[in-house]
């Protein structure tokens, strides 16, 4: 179910008598419970709730009956009761038919309201049904509510007109869509006299809605003439106001209603549109054309608070500040005004217009702050009847013909807000109708388009901000035509972008459009592009010619309205022409004025750190473990590799302990066939593992790929085998937890096989498990090697190979490596604990974390005399060093 289905069973519940018995059965179905599950509760098989008339579903909810009034006693037995400390529902609710008393128990927030309210409160209770709960939807239902019906009206017109789904009639499609909703917010905003627009196709629709899409037809063609140029169209029109603004301007056409779609129009009719919020609507709006996105309807929206940190640094701050130090002089503030009436934004990737949206409702917020502040210090009642901020200063560029228009709608809907709060505060507002102007969003492809066109360059007294949140897709992800849009903005130009992420295009659009005028941006980006190789490869042809990077978020996880980006891994990246301006670094919500933000997001030297074939620190060479590219063939279980030696012993000198990180991490235990090329024929002539390398012969011929098709003549070794141990290795796993505290690192006999999924030294030293096992090391990998989604991506040319150390004397080694061996005994005191339970940061035992801050501290002494304050003074010594090996090495 989504979250609009859960909405109405929710209401449907709120409707009906109340029967103490059969709620939470209801209950259950309406939060997407299956029938056998309902079933099995209502027999008792499953309920193991311990309070009389209790309904308990593990992870779901906990419903125990009330007595008349009591719902808040009711509701205390149900946090008490051991059950639900045990089955751990998401939602504990209580209700006596009159009251409900609820508690979303990860949260503690508690609900308190009428029994007949809470399909309005449906959003609270979405948890039950095993869906993330999102306080804009419980504050503003009317949203939801208005996304369902429009979509069921949308699914009822493409039935009964199979012609107006086609790539053909869609942009008409989505035309009709806008302007019914356009329509109905009017009416009951004010725009139009209440209800009139209803109430006067509905009286000319038929009972069933025959007539519906003459009515509609003649009502849209009614208010794009002036009343006195209407001849030819129906008497009735001429109530109807002329709207104009090129919202009904051309291509009107609608198609036929049958009683299906007609009822779902009047049920749209029936919400009251006032409540409307733009910020949230035009997000789920998108999803009314697109069947895909409803399973999260709603759920995931480019919420506020993110976009205010991008449009804050961006621009808002610097305005707020100017109005504070103008605030008690009129001329400065309307220098304020002035400055505001310049200010353009433009989004190149706006969706329905989230960013745009709330940018100019922030901008004329402030704006009526400002008006009434000069009158309180003038005396004066005299205030102008208009705007300064006009919509037309806003831009966008949307691929999506339906997300543009609802762009265009949602700032509609928003200037009419604020010129409504305008009223409010000074007792009257602009005329609304005939519409004047709208906000200038731009339907295709931005990086095709010539920015300079779309949104012209600032003139005098102008600034542009470019901000939004552009698509992430990395090179595995992207389409043959995103292949080639990216070729066409980067090829020329960078020579490794195909393995960089899409949103770089973004980047690189934005900052040259940026560079030498009055202009900034800001965007958001997947972190990926300020870490590992990409940084490298993009930043170099960024941050160059007067451009810098004045503002920046580090990683942090962005909710947006697309549900592959629900909980992707973000950095914002604000791009300047160079300025002695102060510049803002933010982690979480904390920011610090630095004085260089580099493209690691860093306060440090300005560098790019690029892959090493080997270490420039004269550290031992590292490569990565074993590849067996055989279809599982080359790999045994443990029961498999007790089956074969129980019926061929003579196969045990060929079976060997096999490592990839799986097993490091997690101490699972795995085996592998490794044969040397002398000793084929004799594994060859054990039938069983003839038969395994029969089958990696013929998996390997049919490769798609043309390096692994020769390697079908050697199918009783590993595709790429570099095995060189001859006592021990060190292994430490390509992929690990961003949980840990430390990178997990494992040192093996010779006998062991380590997997490709590891990066190992062979016969290394033991101080180089103190490196790896050490936070000095951990914090360069997390910056300069990149990560998979949150985890720690571990490279051997990218975080070995250019891993900062300083001269170390003998006696430093010898202390390090004993340091190291310290670190292996503790871990194996705890015997059998696995990495991954030693180093769970809640449980890790305190011996082990005192082994490794002696051994940090012992490391950092050897770097600068002292342990290291934080992980910002880590990485500047790190960095420090990297630059100067730079210097000598071009000096050389």
């Amino acid at each position: 179910m989504n979250p609009t289905e859960i909405f109405e069973a929710i209401e449907a519940i709120a409707r009906a008598p109340f029967d103490a018995g059969e709620f939470p059965f209801a209950f259950a179905e309406a939060t997407d419970n299956a029938k056998a599950t309902i079933s099995k509760l209502r027999n008792g098989t499953t309920n193991k709730s311990d309070l009389p008339g209790g309904v308990l579903v593990a992870r779901k909810f906990h419903y125990a009956p009330a007595l008349r009034g009591m719902t808040d006693v009711t509701l205390d037995a149900l946090r008490g009761s051991k059950r639900t400390a045990t089955a751990k529902p998401a939602i504990l609710i209580a209700t006596d038919g009159e009251t409900v008393a609820a508690e979303h128990r990860a949260s503690g927030d508690t609900l308190h309201c009428r029994f007949d309210e809470i399909g309005d409160h449906f959003g609270f209770f979405l948890p039950a049904a095993g869906k993330e709960r999102y306080r804009a939807v419980e504050e503003n239902p009317i949203d939801v509510k208005a996304t369902g019906k429009l979509a069921r009206l949308y699914d009822a017109l493409v039935k009964a007109n199979p012609d107006w789904a086609t790539d053909a009639r869609r942009h008409e499609m989505n035309q009709l869509m806008m302007r019914l909703i356009f329509c109905l917010f009017a009416e009951d905003v004010g725009i139009f006299p209440y209800n009139q627009f209803s109430r006067l196709v509905f009286s000319h629709a038929g009972n069933k809605g025959e007539e519906a899409r003459e009515a509609i037809l003649a009502a849209f063609r009614a208010m794009n003439l002036p009343k006195d140029r209407r001849a030819g169209l129906p008497a009735w029109t001429a109530e109807l106001e002329y709207v104009n603004g090129g919202l009904f301007a051309s291509g009107i056409d609608a198609p036929v209603f049958d009683p299906v779609a007609f009822r779902y129009l009047k049920d749209a009719a029936a919400l009251n549109w006032r409540e409307i919020n733009p910020d949230i609507f035009g997000s789920m709006i998108q999803s009314v054309a697109d069947p895909k996105q409803r399973a999260e309807l709603g759920m995931h929206y480019t919420s506020v608070p993110n976009i205010m940190k991008v449009i804050g640094p961006l621009f808002l701050d610097d305005l707020d500040a100017e109005i504070e130090k103008a605030w008690d002089r009129p001329n400065g503030l309307r220098r304020a005004l002035s400055r505001m009436a310049g200010m353009r934004v433009f989004d190149p990737a706006c969706g329905s217009g989230n960013f745009l949206v709330v940018s100019y409702r922030e901008l004329r917020a402030r704006e009526t702050r400002i008006l009434q502040r000069i009158a309180e210090l003038e005396g004066s009642t005299q205030v102008q009847m208009w705007s300064a901020i006009p919509i037309t200063n806003f831009y966008g560029i949307e691929l999506d013909d339906f997300a543009a228009e609802t762009a265009k709608l949602a700032l509609f809907i928003s200037e009419y807000q604020a010129n409504a709060r305008f009223g409010e505060v000074f007792g009257q507002m602009p005329a609304t109708l005939p519409l004047k102007e709208a906000a200038r969003i731009t339907c295709g492809n931005a990086l095709r388009l010539n920015w300079d066109i779309v949104c012209p360059p600032p003139g005098e007294g102008e600034q542009v901000f470019i901000a939004g949140n552009p698509p992430f897709l990395g090179d595995n992800s992207r389409t043959d035509e995103q292949n080639a849009d990216m070729e066409h903005v980067l090829a020329g130009t960078l020579d490794s972008y195909k393995r960089i992420d899409f949103v770089s295009c973004w980047m690189f659009k934005a900052a040259n459009y940026t560079r030498g005028r009055s202009a900034r941006s800001a965007l958001v980006a997947t972190n990926s592009i300020c870490q590992g190789q990409s940084v490298g490869a993009l930043w170099p042809h960024i941050l160059v010619d007067g451009i810098e990077i004045g503002f920046a978020h580090t990683s942090f996880k962005w909710r947006n309205n697309a549900s592959a980006n629900a909980a992707v891994i973000c950095v914002i990246v604000g791009l300047r022409n160079e300025s002695r301006e102060r510049k803002r670094l933010f982690s979480g919500d904390l920011g610090a004025v630095v004085s260089t933000i580099n493209a690691y997001l860093l306060d440090g030297p300005n560098l790019f750190i690029h892959a090493e074939a080997r270490s420039i620190f004269g550290l031992p060479y590292m490569e990565y473990g074993n590849k067996p590219t055989d279809d599982g063939n080359l790999i045994l279980s443990e029961v498999e590799k007790d089956d074969l030696l129980s019926e061929y012993p003579e196969a045990s000198r060929f079976v060997k302990k096999f490592m990839g990180s799986d097993e490091v991490v997690n101490g699972k235990v795995r085996y592998c066939l490794w044969v040397p090329d002398q000793d084929a024929d004799e594994a060859a002539a054990i039938p069983a593992l003839r038969a395994r390398f029969d089958r990696v012969a013929a998996f390997r011929a049919a490769s798609k790929a043309a390096q692994t098709r020769p390697a079908a003549a050697f199918p009783h070794r590993f595709r790429q085998a570099q095995n060189w141990a001859r006592s021990h290795a060190i292994l430490v796993p390509s992929v690990s937890s961003e949980r840990r505290p430390y990178l997990p690192v494992e040192r093996v006999g010779a006998d062991v096989i380590p997997s490709n999924l590891n990066q190992v030294l062979y016969d290394a030293p033991d101080w180089c498990l103190a490196l790896i096992a050490s936070r000095l090391h951990l914090v360069w990998i997390a910056t300069v090697c990149g990560k998979l989604k949150s985890d720690f991506r571990y490279s051997n040319t990218m975080g070995w190979n250019t891993f900062p150390v300083p001269h170390f004397t003998q006696d430093q080694l010898e202390q390090l490596s004993a340091s190291a061996r310290r670190i292996m005994k503790t871990r194996w005191s705890h015997y059998p604990a696995t990495i991954a339970e030693l180093y769970d940061p809640e449980r890790m035992p305190d011996d082990l974390r005192q082994a490794h801050k002696e051994n940090d501290d012992l490391l950092e002494s050897m770097y600068i005399g002292r342990p290291f304050r934080n992980d910002t003074e880590r990485l500047e010594k790190l960095f420090k060093l990297y630059a100067a090996r730079m210097k000598q090495e071009a000096a050389a």
